[in-house]
């Protein structure tokens, strides 16, 4: 069949093509569910996109198995999503599991909670512009290892400035759980810059 068009004159950008994928529609809507406070909808939402291969998705859903949002608070079927995503490279899912390390949820070893805030911050690195996520990952790493990002070749003070306005960004979109989060960023950033004086 002739199409009546020149393929040439579309230009399909794949990120927004992305977008459009279903599994990516069940995330976002769960997500706006998640800030509305509906997680009955949420839950639905997040495990249908993430039986579709979602990986943000199953994260997300490890979060209202372990705080219990419309459903018993279950924090082995929070680790079992948080560790098939942190397989596949979900930075929260990684930082979720060094916190339930860090705090006891798993038998405490600092030492897995260290090298897992070191492996978020090193996949927020890469990922800074993802201001949902990386702002974590790099406020675990200043508070609890902040000689490893220098170590790593990057400036505490710059880590600290990009954690503090990726939150405010988020909280500008109107992310409801970040305010706790902000505040200690914001703990974090006057501290040094304190010690630079």
């Amino acid at each position: 069949m002739k199409n009546d068009y020149n393929e040439d004159e579309f230009n399909f950008d794949d990120e927004v093509y992305e977008e459009l994928t279903q599994d990516k529609i069940y995330l976002n809507e769960g997500a706006d569910a998640y800030q509305r406070g509906d997680y009955e909808t949420a839950i639905r939402l997040y495990k249908k996109s993430a039986d579709m291969g979602n990986i943000t998705a199953l994260s997300n859903l490890g979060y209202c198995y372990y705080y219990g949002r419309s459903i018993p608070v279950d924090k082995d079927k929070a680790r079992e999503c948080w560790e098939k995503a942190a397989i596949l490279g979900d930075i929260a899912a990684v930082y979720k599991l060094g916190d339930m390390y860090r705090y006891g949820d798993l038998p405490q070893n600092l030492d897995f909670s260290h090298a897992l805030y070191k492996r978020a911050f090193i996949l927020a690195t890469d990922n800074s512009e993802n201001y949902y996520v990386a702002p974590d990952a790099f406020l675990r790493m200043l508070k609890y290892y902040p000689d490893d990002i220098a170590e790593m070749g990057y400036s505490k003070l710059t880590i600290a400035l990009s954690c503090v306005t990726g939150i405010k960004k988020r909280i500008a979109e109107g992310d409801n759980y970040s305010a706790k989060v902000l505040a200690d960023a914001k703990t974090v950033l006057l501290k040094l810059i304190d010690e630079q004086i």
